[in-house]
Formats: C-alpha cells, structure tokens, sequence
C-alpha cells in the first residue's frame, strides 16, 4: 500500500483537506497521514521512520509564511517536520497556495534551504479542484494507484544527470528536457541541432531524456459491475507514445504502464457500473465508445488508439464469513531521490514493443504466449500431366511433428500468438499455365500448443512447361514467410509427387498501420494485392497487359534526368507541376483503379507502406496517389516507404558495425568528402576504401562484412548495371554466389549505393537481377539506392541525412522519411524522389 505523509499548517487546513481527501479516493483510507501543526514531532518522525511512506507532501501557504521569521531563528514543529523530511532522504512534494511565493534560501533556518530548490505544485484557490486533480494524478502516476501494477514494463524516462560543463552528448533519438535554474522546462526535440549546447550549468540544472516512440501494452484489469460480487475483466490493448516529455519530467514517470492502467480504470469504472454482468455487450461497447482515438492521459502521454473487449471475472460471494489471508508484503526499499533512482535504459530492436497484438477490429485479444518453433510447409506434385488436376497443401507445422523425411525446413525463432489465437493468411501465387480452382487465399487461425488444419489450393495443368508457385503467410499488412514449389507440365507425362518446401515463421503478428502492395508479373499479366491490418481482406487484383509499362517508366524518368541535371528551362513552380504530372501520371496508367480505391480506404490508419515486388523497373517512389476529393501529395511525402523482394532475409536490425567504403579511383566530385561526413556519424575510424573488384567480392562472400556505402559512378544499359572498380566491374550477376550461401545474414549490413540508376535491373533469363534484390537475398538488412542520375551533391545530402536519422535510433522508414522530405528545398531537384530504400520499415540499427 502506498502512504504519504501531509504537513502542513493550521490556516492551511482548507487545502490539506481537499488533497487529503482526494488521496483517500485514490489510494485508500491507510493511503494519507496527515500531521498538522499541533502534532507531536515525536510523532512525525515515527509515521516517517516506522512505515511505508512514499512521500512527504509540504504544504505553504499564508500560514506557512505568517510564520516565516520563527522559521529562519528557529523553525516551528512544522519547519521540524519538513527538516526531517529533508533528513529522511525520501521523496518531498512541495505544494505552494495561491499566490505565496516559494521561500528564498537567504530566508530560510539551514536546515530548511533546500526547499528553495524545490520544484513546486500551485494549487490556486479559484481552480483549486482541478489543480488538487492534477496533483493527485501526477502522485498516482509516480507511486501507482493500488491497480496492479504488474505487468509490462514501458520505460520512458531513460535518463537524469546534472548539467555540467563536459557531459556526454545525450540521445539522439530521445527528447530532451532540460530544468532551468529558475525552476522551468525547456524541451529539445529529437533532431534539433546543437542539442548538447543546451548543457550551461549557469543556466541549467538537470537533463533529462524522454522516450517519444510509439508503444503498445496489453493490461488486463478488473472492473465493476452493477451486480455486487460480479466484476468484468477487461483486456485492453492501448498504443500510446510521450508527446509532452515536461509532463513525464515533471510527474517522474519512469515506467508508462502504471499511469496509463490508472487511467484507464478510472475513465471505465463509471461506464461498466451501469451494467450487469448479463449485459456484457453493450457495456463492452459503451467502452469501446468512450475510449476514442488520441485521448490525453495524465503524465504527458496520448493514446493513440485504444482496443477493449470484456469479459466476466470469476464470481465472489459477498458474504464470505471467514476473512481472506492476507501475507504482508515485505516492506518496500524506501524511495530515493529521482536522480538516484533513474537507470538507463536501452531500447530494443524495432519501434515497438509487442506485448500482445490484435490484428484488426473484431479480433480476440490475449496475452502472448511463447510458442516452440514452427515451419511454413508446402508440397505439391514434382510433375503432372496435361489436363490434369493437382492440389498445393499448405501446413503450419510444430518443430518435432512428423513431416515427409525429405523436407527441407529450417529452425526459425519462437513463435508468439495470442492466447485465443493469431489469424494468418495465406496466398498461393501461380502462373497462368496452372489455372487456379478455387480461392488463392485462405485465413487461419494459429492457436497455442496446436498446429491448424492443412489448406488446399486446387490448380488445373493447362500448359506444359516448368511452373513455379510462390506461397506466402501474412498477418494483415505485415509479411511474415514465404516458400515455393516447381510443378512441371508435360503431355503423356507421369504423376510425380513432390518433396515439401519449408520456411521459417517468425513472430505472426500485425504491426498497427502498416500496408503492403504486392506486384506480380508473369510476363503477360500483372497481379496486385493490398494487405493491411483495416479489418478488410482484399481480393487480388489480376490485370492483363499486352505492354509493359517500360516506355512510360522511362519518359518519367527521362524528364526527371534532365530536371536533375539542372536542364530545365521552365520556372521553380512549372518544374514542380512537372514532376508533380508525372507521379500523378504513374498513379493513374500502372495502379488499378480497385487498389486506388482500396488505397484511400486504409491510408487514413497507415504507418509504413511497403511494396513487395521483384519487378523493380517501376519507380513506385514516385507515385502520386490523387482523387478527385483527396491529394497528399507524392506516396513518399506522406509516409515511410520501402521495397520488398522475395526470399529477402526478414530481419528487423540492420547493421552499421565497421562500416567500409567503395570509392574507385575516378570518384565522382566530392566523394571522399560525402566519405569522411559518414564516417564522422558512424564514429568509423579513418582505414583506406575499397577500389578494387575482387577485394570487394572477396569481402562480400567472406561473410564479414559490415555497413558498405558506394560512394561511385554506375553505369547503366539495356545489357544492365556495372560499377568500374580496379581490377574489373562488379556486376550484380557476380553475386550470385552469395545470393545462395548468404553470407551476410549474420551481420544484416546496410549498403548504399550512391550512384545513378544503382536499382536499376537487367532481364535475365530466369528472373530479374538487380543490386538490391543480389544483396538482399545474400542476407543484408536493407538496400539503398537510386534510380537515375542524380547531382552529387545533392546524393550527398541524402545520404548524410539519411545516416544520421538511422544512428540516432530511428527506424528504417522513418529515416528514408526524413531523409526525402529534408531535401525538398530546391524545387528544381528531384533527388529526393530519386532514391530506393528495401528492407523492412520498422528495422533500426542494430
């Protein structure tokens, strides 16, 4: 139980009562202790001394002040206590009435000083009540409520040190607040230049570093009912994140989950009180109802979006005679200082912390479960004949359970699903030779401790030939694995079975907001999906094409070359209609008009938008989605965006250890200075580049490879891409080898191609082969690169930016985001439409 200790003076009475009552409401009738001043000190001390007090809370007002000369000479039984406090080492709230002035140090008995260093609350008598509320719920944000704070852990106050003259820098990726000598707060956001200057201490006094990324919890609390002895328990999934890191400073909020659980019991108590336990669904969606999107929570936090769903805890009888066993606790440490109690915390890989996760409206929530290791398995026939039916099956299969003895499968993480079950979808993607039967795409429902049904995709062998099918799990937006099958086609031929594929099925869940396009092409049709978690399963998208969209790729591209290149003669303004029409343009020719339709229908919920294709000749980035009622400008203006290709490492970490540079002897200008800029952000030690062919390959197949940045010229043709480097070109072809062994998964590296047309990609004869989709399936963690020619010196910004958002915590597309939209300032330079970013878009560094 959490106590306080309330000092204050007679003529103060009136505002001791009003926090006294509203922390009995609070905290309970054991929760205050109240020591006014006729008591005994004697007595003070042993409530200090003796129990549980988490505070002191110090109340000046006029009767304070009254006394103020015996308070210097010789402090009175209250300036007693208040020393004591001080003495005790716990925690002291100062509460200042009205209009009294926070005492000076020069006024002050020596052992009553440090309450002019004190941060105060002011409770003003006109608003006294709602001042008396924020107190008290800044109080139940730092000490908890009494709701069971049990649970996850969201830490988002990181870090407190005093400001000094030589301090370390403080993190890049958090806010930060700085508490004047005066007593104010001043709030440095992540990304403002010179955020260490701020560090005066004629100035300053503390630092204090805030967490301001998104984050998700699940809390499963009780509520009442209008049935006496019947409660609900409620499971409510909540994304939430800091948007006023002072609040949190002020309120001393070390872990988010506490405030957030109190508040939330709060608002929802009133509600769930009007009904019984029979009428679980309507006061189920009387909360759902109250419990909007971007309510404010005490303690500076916004939550973005709140899940509810009820249901009924088991019943009490009321009239228990015999008393329940109560083991005390053990007495908790006392409460230090703040300062003393802060620990650092680092965050873990990826934006969010999952604590469990709904995907999408309607679905069941539970508690995440940690499940043994699971494959994707897929088997159909090796070969038929024309004419002939044939099944693909699809298992999700727990490691150890049988499976035909030549599988091939892989060991993949441990797998957490909800308690009530993780809906996952799978897709069969299948060239026209095999005419599909039935649904492409079927939903299932991945329970603990159980493997589901097997799904059947029925085809019917129409062509001879050689047919790859590619199936692919989802949950929502969010992919989760994929395997493939070769069925071959033959007339008069046998029926063959085949061995089953398997692949690694990682943690299936939804991440909130996030949406994948997925591009197909078979060489005489296009296949479109949009997957999101809207709570919408949309139907693919088959369009057939007697062109390819080659031409009009390249006419966008051609005018966006001579854009760049400075060529252009019309003014700022028509340059951007320019390149405005030509994304506009791209929208309209190469995305149906039921994925455009589908597009504004989840854009409203969309974090990151990921387009999954191998078919990389289309310069998605410069996408312009318009309606006739909606314009947000380019696609990625608007959000993070990313590129996906099949059979890429799925990682979330990306890595920037030891990075290394190519930079061939004939460089393009100001190459070696863009170099040194990274350098200095990855705190690389200076080591001679890369300039020779087979020293880079070498390096690549070796496995340790870490960050790689070309800083080059790439050439680019019909026949494909090659960078000259001593020694030879380097091709994507030549990296074939690593494309099977992926040596590079270990390590996830980023590599940046700066250079012109480096995503660019050749036919070959069994797929297209680019550097992105060679470096992804060699195990990397993301690719970067652009799409035509670009100035150098803008290619530099870019890339300088673009490093500096990732080593400062952000994650993959966000700083793809930041970097894009920071390098708009020159409307006559469509750089930063120029450039790819593949990988996944929630991936930081590692």
């Amino acid at each position: 139980m959490v106590s306080f200790f309330l000092s204050y003076h007679r003529d103060d009475s009136f505002v001791a009562r009003l926090i006294d009552d509203a922390l009995t409401v609070r905290f309970g009738h054991e929760g205050v202790i109240r020591a006014g001043s006729d008591d005994d000190e004697a007595e003070f001390g042993r409530w200090v001394d003796q129990l549980d007090v988490a505070a002191v809370i110090v109340v000046i007002g006029s009767g304070w002040r009254s006394g103020a000369d015996r308070s210097v000479r010789a402090p009175d039984i209250v300036g007693r206590q208040i020393a004591r406090a001080f003495a005790w080492g716990g925690p002291v709230v100062g509460v200042l009435v009205d209009d009294t002035e926070q005492p000076a140090e020069e006024e002050l008995h020596p052992s009553l000083r440090p309450l002019a260093d004190l941060r105060f609350w002011r409770i003003r008598l006109p608003s006294a009540y709602s001042d008396n509320r924020r107190l008290v719920d800044a109080l139940a944000v730092r000490f908890g409520a009494g709701t069971g704070a049990g649970g996850p852990e969201v830490p988002v106050l990181l870090d407190e040190a005093p400001v000094r003259l030589a301090m370390p820098s403080p993190s890049s990726a958090a806010a930060v607040v700085y508490s004047t000598l005066a007593g104010d707060l001043e709030i440095v956001e992540p990304g403002t230049p010179g955020r260490s200057s701020f560090s005066d201490p004629t100035t300053y006094s503390a630092r204090y570093e805030v967490d301001t990324d998104g984050h998700q919890a699940l809390l499963h609390v009780p509520l009442p009912s209008k049935d006496f002895g019947r409660d609900f328990r409620a499971s409510i999934a909540v994304e939430f994140r800091v948007t006023d890191p002072a609040q949190v400073v002020r309120c001393a909020v070390s872990d988010a989950v506490p405030p957030l659980r109190a508040f939330l019991v709060d608002t929802c108590r009133p509600v769930t009180r009007r009904f019984d336990v029979d009428e679980i669904g309507d006061a189920e969606t009387a909360v759902r109802e109250l419990l909007g999107p971007h309510l404010l929570a005490p303690g500076g936090f916004t939550l973005q979006a709140v899940r509810t769903r009820l249901s009924i805890e088991r019943e009490i009888d009321p009239f228990q005679t015999s008393p329940r066993r109560i083991t005390p606790a053990a007495k908790r440490p006392r409460l230090r200082p703040l300062s003393r109690r802060v620990r650092r915390h680092r965050r873990p890989a990826g934006n969010t912390r999952f604590t469990g996760r709904v995907t999408g409206p309607g679905a069941v929530f539970g508690v995440a479960v940690e499940e043994p290791q699971r494959l994707l398995v897929a088997r159909a026939p090796a070969q038929v004949p024309v004419s002939q039916d044939l099944s693909v099956d699809v298992r999700f299969v727990t490691e150890g359970q049988p499976v035909h003895p030549d599988a091939a499968t892989a060991r993949l993480k441990s797998l957490v699903v909800l308690d009530a079950g993780t809906p996952v979808t799978v897709t069969v993607h299948a060239p026209a030779g095999l005419h599909a039967e039935g649904p492409l795409q079927q939903t299932v429902l991945i329970r603990p401790g159980e493997d589901p049904p097997p799904l059947r995709f029925g085809f019917g062998a129409r062509t001879p030939g050689l047919h790859r099918v590619d199936v692919t799990a989802w949950a929502g937006g969010t992919f989760l694995a994929e395997v493939s099958v070769d069925v071959s086609v033959a007339t008069g031929g046998p029926f063959r079975d085949g061995q089953p594929r398997g692949a690694s099925l990682p943690a299936p869940h939804a991440r909130p907001g996030e949406v994948t396009m997925e591009v197909r092409f078979d060489g005489t049709r296009y296949t479109f999906q949009l997957r999101s978690d809207h709570g919408v399963l949309f139907a693919p998208v088959v369009e057939s094409v007697t062109n390819t969209p080659t031409a009009a790729v390249e006419n966008a591209i051609r005018e966006l070359q001579q854009v760049a290149r400075s060529g252009s003669r019309d003014s700022p303004a028509m340059t951007r209609q320019v390149i405005r029409s030509a994304g506009i343009g791209l929208w309209s020719e190469l995305v149906p008009r039921e994925i455009q339709d589908q597009f504004w229908q989840v854009r409203g919920s969309m974090s990151a938008f990921t387009i999954a294709t191998d078919y990389d000749v289309v310069p998605w980035e410069l996408l312009h989605p318009l309606s006739a009622q909606q314009d947000a400008g380019f696609l990625v203006e608007q959000v993070p965006v990313v590129r996906r290709t099949y059979g890429q490492h799925a990682t979330t970490a990306i890595g920037l250890d030891n990075p290394r540079f190519v930079l061939p002897a004939k460089a393009p200008t100001g190459a070696r200075e863009e170099v040194a800029a990274i350098r200095a952000i990855l705190g690389a030690d200076d080591g001679e580049p890369i300039t020779r062919a087979d020293e880079l390959l070498d390096l690549i197949n070796s496995g340790s490879l870490g960050a790689l940045h070309f800083a080059c010229h790439n050439t680019f043709s019909a026949d494909g891409s090659f960078i000259d480097l001593d020694g030879g070109r380097i091709r994507p072809a030549l990296l074939t080898e690593a494309s099977i062994r992926r040596p590079l998964q270990d390590s996830v590296p980023l590599v940046f191609i700066n250079a012109c047309r480096s995503a660019g990609v050749a036919p070959t004869y069994t797929r297209m082969l680019g550097w992105a989709q060679q470096f992804m399936a060699s195990g990397a963690g993301a690719f970067v690169g652009t799409l035509w020619a670009v100035r150098s010196e803008s290619s530099a910004r870019f890339a300088t930016a673009f490093y500096q958002a990732l080593a400062e915590g952000e994650t993959l597309g966000a700083a793809a985001l930041a970097a894009r939209t920071g390098q708009q300032d020159d409307p006559l330079d469509p750089t930063w439409l120029a450039y790819t970013v593949y990988g996944d878009p929630f991936a930081t560094a590692a």
